[in-house]
């Protein structure tokens, strides 16, 4: 009889049940000959304390997904410097005791973007301004952008990642945007908003879509009516399946101290 003790991970989030997370991460433990599984925790947000708290005493680490990124930092004993100047933590760990926080979707995201177009010295538009963007934002600033407009229905957070963006990166122009108008002058198009994920909305109209834009749509579940209109445009454009499989490595590393199975993983996600 194999007593070998596994040890629990998983995604806490809501809603969980699409997510590709327990395939991506599963595949890679076995490959690995790791004795660790990943499981889905779906949680409302009145049930998200109990949840969470179950969560930490049983698993060794686990991630966080919309729309908790921001809410978990207050129930974590420490923050990296990474998740501290982003603002959001999409991974956790236990560490002697303790849990850590971290932040993966900012390096996953600027893998992924990288092996499309390299964000230096380019003007990039945001459309949406919570964890998903606060990630993307930073990594973008860290990679030497141009110039970062920030949209959001909500201006208010709008505002505090611009704030929070010139604190870290004095230098960087980063203008709260009202419009779209000033998409025509940019480079790049970052749709981080949750729109188009079960519904058919676009987050930006498609009169601003012009010729010279790269689309980077976060969600990667479906095709969306972002990514079907940069279709019809001929636009260049990536879908959020690859920032999932960067984060998801990185996730995994900074649980295991293993190297992850990126090709295995990004083979699994497709499907």
């Amino acid at each position: 009889m194999d007593n070998t003790k596994i040890i629990k991970t998983g995604l806490v989030g809501w809603p969980v049940e699409h997510s590709l997370s327990p395939a991506i991460h599963n595949g890679a433990f076995k490959k690995l000959s790791l004795f660790w599984r990943y499981d889905l925790y779906p949680a409302s947000p009145e049930n998200f304390e109990k949840i969470i708290e179950n969560m930490k005493t049983e698993l060794e680490g686990f991630n966080i997904t919309y729309p908790y990124k921001e809410k978990i930092l207050s129930r974590l004993d420490e923050i990296d410097s990474i998740a501290s100047s982003v603002g959001a933590v999409n991974c956790a760990k236990k560490e002697k005791g303790k849990w850590l926080g971290t932040n993966t979707d900012a390096s996953g995201f600027l893998k992924a973007l990288k092996e499309d177009i390299n964000p230096h010295n380019k003007n990039i538009f945001i459309v949406g301004c919570g964890g998903a963007a606060k990630a993307a934002a930073f990594a973008l600033a860290s990679a030497s952008a141009r110039k970062i407009f920030l949209k959001d229905i909500d201006e208010t957070k709008a505002e505090e990642l611009r704030k929070r963006l010139n604190k870290f990166a004095p230098a960087l122009p980063v203008v709260k945007s009202s419009s779209f108008s000033e998409l025509k002058n940019c480079d790049i198009l970052i749709n981080a908003t949750p729109l188009g994920m079960s519904d058919d909305k676009i987050p930006v109209p498609a009169d601003f879509l012009h010729n010279n834009l790269y689309v980077f749509e976060c969600i990667y579940n479906r095709e969306t009516p972002l990514l079907e209109e940069a279709s019809r445009k001929g636009l260049r454009r990536q879908n959020g399946l690859n920032m999932l499989v960067y984060q998801a490595a990185d996730s995994f590393t900074f649980w295991t101290g293993t190297r992850a199975p990126v090709e295995l993983m990004k083979n699994i996600a497709a499907g």
